[in-house]
């Protein structure tokens, strides 16, 4: 055998299956930044690139700026290498639509960034798959907190207590776009990481800053119902001769509970306009509490020592709130407990709300029914949606402006009233 030609062999097959092994690798590299084709699922457990790199390898670079710029690499290390995140990513579009400039970027201070770029991170790694198969929105919390803030524990272990507030993100895939609260944030086109996904947007997000309470008064479309509320509250402190209060700004603003028990709860509110209210013959607040006058008051009862009856407006308006004026009550004044109805538009439909139960029976052997959803959705020709009571004859209300996003959840102002099936007007 010719020894040095079976060596020349030799190192010629070496080259060779080192140069396959070469460009395997760096096929492989190039696929990882590639996105995922429309509507495709995410490969996570092939990706072997890291979020950074992916970010470092793409046409970004209004993120990627203000990344560098921020604290973004120690604040996601802090939490372990364990932990895989999504990324919500304006794309350089959006940015500037958003007047962020690369010089504002770079003159914007390091913590101010990191609460834009923290609102824009989720401390998951998205099933893309389930996200597109789910009928509801998916709730997920950005790694922004609000130290100010507690919220009702989410685990049914510990339903005591409080914990701290996220920022929460609702997000749901429809006709190949990725929604988040409720508004297109363009076509899905995320790109798989080792420890995460990487998910380009058409939007910059902002976080909620006000509560639904603020919202609704400096907002000035909703001055009738807001005032409607406050009177009926005022008289019903009246009638019960200061005994009794009917408080009604329970979940609109931030409650002082001490700092053990929860101060916020999320929801969200059909909010009719003041031109709903005129549409209904009411010219003002002092119109609706003149009919509640004609029709008879509540009345306090001193044997039972409660106060006897309802508003008419309560009818009225109690499907504006997710029926919180008028639901079953049983022994102990027990009402059931209320289930979330953070809602936002692309939730309000039949498919998922047809059947929802907003408060169950409260346990404990209480014999009162779960008040299951009141209302039915559709659409107009728009493709605006609108509510109307089960069984009602009464003009549909439509959401002329949805998903007005606060910190406890989102508003929907509607251009008609909701009243039971049965109001009379």
């Amino acid at each position: 055998m010719n020894i040095k030609k079976l060596h020349h062999n030799s190192r010629r097959f070496s080259l060779l299956a080192f140069c396959m092994l070469v460009l395997l690798a760096a096929s492989c590299k190039k696929a990882e930044f590639v996105p995922v084709p429309e509507g495709a699922i995410v490969p996570t457990d092939e990706a072997t690139a890291s979020l950074k790199e992916v970010l470092n390898a793409s046409t970004h670079t209004l993120f990627k700026a203000a990344w560098g710029r921020s604290t973004m690499d120690a604040k996601l290390k802090a939490y372990g290498e364990r932990t895989k995140f999504t990324l919500l990513v304006p794309t350089d579009a959006a940015f500037l639509a958003d007047g962020m400039t690369l010089e504002v970027i770079n003159k914007t201070a390091p913590e101010v960034l990191d609460e834009l770029l923290m609102y824009h991170t989720i401390a998951s790694s998205l099933d893309i798959k389930d996200l597109g198969q789910r009928l509801d929105n998916t709730m997920e919390m950005s790694i922004l907190s609000n130290p100010d803030l507690r919220v009702k524990p989410i685990s049914p272990s510990n339903p005591y207590g409080s914990e701290p507030y996220f920022y929460r993100q609702y997000l749901k895939v429809q006709g190949g776009n990725l929604y988040i609260n409720g508004k297109d944030a363009g076509k899905i086109s995320p790109v798989p990481a080792r420890n995460g996904i990487f998910w380009p947007i058409s939007r910059v997000l902002h976080k909620p800053t006000k509560t639904m309470l603020e919202v609704l008064q400096q907002d000035g479309r909703f001055g009738i119902y807001l005032e409607v509320l406050q009177k009926c509250s005022d008289l019903y402190l009246e009638i019960s001769e200061g005994y009794i209060e009917r408080p009604w700004t329970s979940g609109l603003v931030i409650e002082d509970q001490g700092s053990f028990y929860p101060n916020i709860t999320f929801g969200s509110v059909l909010a009719p306009t003041d031109a709903a209210f005129r549409a209904a013959g009411f010219a003002d607040a002092d119109a609706v509490m003149a009919m509640n006058e004609q029709r008879g008051l509540p009345y306090l009862d001193w044997d039972l020592g409660v106060v006897v009856g309802m508003f008419a407006s309560d009818y009225m308006l109690t499907y504006h709130r997710w029926s919180d004026l008028i639901y079953p009550v049983g022994e102990y004044g027990n009402a059931g407990r209320a289930n979330s109805t953070a809602f936002y538009s692309n939730d309000l439909n039949n498919e998922v709300l047809a059947n929802y139960v907003l408060r169950d029976n409260g346990g404990n052997g209480n014999n009162i029914p779960p008040l299951i959803m009141p209302m039915e959705f559709g659409k107009n020709a728009n493709g605006a949606v609108t509510i109307k009571a089960k069984g009602s004859t009464h003009p549909l209300a439509v959401v002329i402006d949805g998903d007005i996003n606060t910190l406890m959840g989102p508003i929907h102002a509607v251009d008609h009233l909701i009243p039971t099936a049965d109001f009379k007007f």
